[in-house]
């Protein structure tokens, strides 16, 4: 399903929010696998799309962030702003 993100700015916002909550959840949880992957992938993110440049194929086909939310913090409020991003890349 397509995101409710509607520019890059919007994107670009919610993508340094959600890198702030993960590493906060980071420092709680330091040996969290999903989550520390999850952070790997969103700073790669990060730098792939600074002044709205789009992810090439390649770069997205290394993501899967939102389906490690899917499958290890689905009950969590946080897992929503992950599938966003991940819909806004997808159908960039």
């Amino acid at each position: 399903m397509p995101s409710s993100l509607k520019s890059y700015a919007e994107f670009d916002r919610l993508l340094a929010s959600v890198r702030i909550e993960v590493e906060a959840r980071l420092q709680g949880e330091p040996n969290n696998g999903a989550v520390a992957s999850i952070k790997q992938q969103l700073d790669a993110l990060h730098g792939w799309t600074r002044g709205g440049r789009c992810p090439s194929q390649a770069e997205k086909d290394q993501l899967n962030f939102g389906q490690i939310a899917s499958r290890e913090l689905d009950n969590d409020a946080f897992a929503g702003s992950l599938y966003e991003l991940s819909s806004f890349v997808t159908y960039w």
